[in-house]
């Protein structure tokens, strides 16, 4: 069974989302308003792409050779976790020195391009990984091994725009979760809430209906919206 899957942003109300071009709000109060608004949902597995990764592992150091051959097979290090920091890696870019993110536990998704190197360190971290494609990470098979494997039944996408593109092609976003903060960012070529990859579709990516509507203080308005078609 496959997660239920809410893509959650902060973005200006053109849909950009790089806060740290922003000055009022300050990167620190709309990270806050991020997390806040997040924390309401009571959701405790997040996904995010490579890039957004990285900031929460521990730097870029090279691996120590592995000491055996790794069966390449899904690998959950923490099967009594009940949080979950889950990132896309395919090539085995991200280093980590502990299991968790504040608590929550760290499962990557992987490819078969990671070397046995990369799945040793995983292991000798504590870090847990679903192999979810030959050469790249394919969307369809991770959501559905998130739901299987780990048994989550409620997920935030929190990535960056071309990672929730991803998703979004790939049709397996059900909600949109946009906290829009008064500020107008206008730069071209910035990232957005969601940018599909490749060529840009001819219709639309998804219909929307808004399920709620709230008000919060600073003139943030905050809209959920279910995904129609």
């Amino acid at each position: 069974m496959k997660p239920h899957v809410i893509c959650h942003m902060v973005t200006s109300i053109d849909g950009r989302i790089l806060s740290n071009r922003w000055t009022d709000p300050s990167p620190a109060k709309s990270g806050k308003l991020f997390e806040t608004t997040a924390a309401s949902f009571g959701i405790g597995a997040w996904l995010v792409g490579t890039t957004t990764m990285k900031e929460f592992a521990d730097g870029n150091f090279k691996l120590k050779a592995a000491k055996e051959t790794i069966e390449r097979v899904d690998h959950v290090a923490d099967p009594k976790a009940k949080r979950f920091a889950i990132g896309a890696d395919a090539k085995g870019v991200l280093r980590y020195k502990r299991n968790h993110v504040e608590g929550d536990h760290v499962v990557l998704l992987v490819s078969e391009l990671v070397s046995n190197d990369y799945l040793a360190h995983l292991r000798s971290a504590g870090v847990s990984y679903l192999f979810c494609g030959r050469d790249h990470v394919n969307i369809g098979t991770a959501v559905r091994k998130i739901g299987s494997v780990l048994g989550i039944r409620k997920l935030l996408l929190e990535g960056g725009g071309t990672f929730n593109g991803a998703v979004l092609k790939a049709g397996l976003i059900n909600e949109i979760s946009q906290v829009i903060v008064p500020v107008i960012d206008g730069g071209t070529g910035i990232t957005g809430l969601c940018d599909i990859p490749g060529k840009a579709p001819k219709n639309q990516g998804a219909t929307l209906r808004v399920i709620n509507h709230k008000k919060l203080p600073g003139g943030v308005h905050w809209f959920r919206y279910r995904v129609v078609s």
